[in-house]
């Protein structure tokens, strides 16, 4: 089995990097194809050296490339083609619906190779939502994929009921199957139980600080609540965003109240300051899945988050209240929520061993086998 992997967040999420060493230690031969901007060349250099050899990088994408989208993916195919031999490859692997899976096609339409596609939130949310030039082209890669995987159950749902999906008539959609994320073997390895709480008055939130992860409103809901409650805390731990110096000023005008940490990478660190509070909270506009809300369950806390984004629908458990993002009510009344059914989520019957990335790489690897092409 070889699989070429065409990856364009290589760099931007660790999930693909867990994916592929796992992969890897199943026997899986593997090539990793990188699309490169200029800014990025520093991070690819500090790879793993284990990463490093599987590794294809493109000749630098440019601002026009950017701009537009066709003349980005002829330029890959094209880069592609110059670097490796298809008729070695018996499966692609495409990490994105648009940017990836595009060049999957081609590969497909020119040399046969079957390929996969993962469908995250990008392609629901910024794609399928305003780039109605693009249609026909999503159209030819669903539609030729072997087997459409979704990150997560809400991807999924938004996926399918998509005016996109409408637009299909009568074209058949692939096989689709949802894959989740994995955890650092850590968090799997040290989890801790719910706290034996009446109600909780510690709230945390991790992540950066814009737009989408939506903080603000977040931040004017809690101080909303605690005029109600009294004596309740808010941990605020990350960095980065166009939010970060408003989070800031409303922080130091409510430092009563209001904690904010900076950023925190060490994961015994991390740790700590889960266990140091009662529940999670990140209501983001959009998330593909939120492997953070996961972490947070491992360490016990119960966790607000958005409907119909990001991990709601992943438990059958009770594991905290979801909210609509764009209304401070909404996100108080989960908030309040949270203080009356603290006893009855349902953290401690979870099986976190399904987030384990030898187990997802174990998925993958059969559905691979499926469509094995011999040459």
């Amino acid at each position: 089995m070889r699989c070429l992997h065409i990856c364009n967040d290589l760099l931007g999420s660790k999930v693909h990097e867990n994916l592929y060493f796992n992969l890897q230690n199943l026997g899986n031969s593997q090539t990793l194809y990188y699309p490169l901007r200029k800014n990025k060349i520093q991070k690819v250099e500090a790879l793993n050296d284990d990463l490093k050899n599987l590794l294809l990088i493109s000749k630098p994408l440019n601002t026009s490339h950017r701009l537009f989208f066709r003349k980005k993916i002829n330029h890959l195919f094209k880069d592609l083609k110059e670097q490796v031999d298809f008729s070695q490859y018996n499966i692609a692997h495409a990490t994105t619906l648009f940017s990836d899976g595009a060049v999957a096609l081609r590969i497909w339409k020119q040399y046969g190779v079957p390929y996969i596609v993962a469908i995250r939130g990008t392609d629901v949310n910024l794609f399928l939502k305003y780039r109605f030039d693009l249609y026909p082209l999503a159209k030819e890669i669903i539609c030729n994929a072997k087997q459409l995987v979704f990150i997560s159950d809400s991807l999924k749902k938004n996926f399918i009921n998509s005016k996109f999906i409408a637009t299909l008539n009568h074209y058949k959609i692939p096989n689709c199957q949802v894959i989740v994320n994995g955890l650092d073997p850590f968090w799997i390895q040290n989890t801790n139980k719910k706290k034996n709480l009446k109600r909780p008055t510690k709230f945390l939130y991790i992540g950066k600080f814009n737009a989408n992860k939506n903080v603000l409103r977040l931040v004017h809901a809690f101080l909303k609540i605690n005029r109600e409650h009294k004596n309740l805390e808010l941990n605020l731990v990350g960095h980065g965003g166009n939010q970060e110096k408003a989070i800031k000023k409303i922080a130091i005008k409510n430092e009563h109240c209001i904690n904010f940490h900076g950023p925190i990478y060490d994961k015994k660190e991390l740790q700590q300051m889960y266990l140091a509070n009662d529940v999670f909270v990140m209501t983001s506009i959009s998330e593909t899945f939120g492997l953070v809300y996961v972490e947070a369950l491992t360490q016990g806390l119960p966790i607000l988050f958005t409907e119909n984004q990001g991990i709601d629908g992943t438990f059958k458990e009770r594991v905290g209240e979801a909210v609509n993002p764009k209304s401070i009510n909404s996100i108080q009344q989960g908030l309040g929520k949270l203080f009356k059914n603290y006893h009855e989520y349902e953290i401690d019957k979870i099986d976190f061993s399904k987030f384990s990335w030898n187990r997802i790489a174990k998925t993958y690897h059969d559905l691979y086998q499926t469509f094995l092409k011999e040459k």
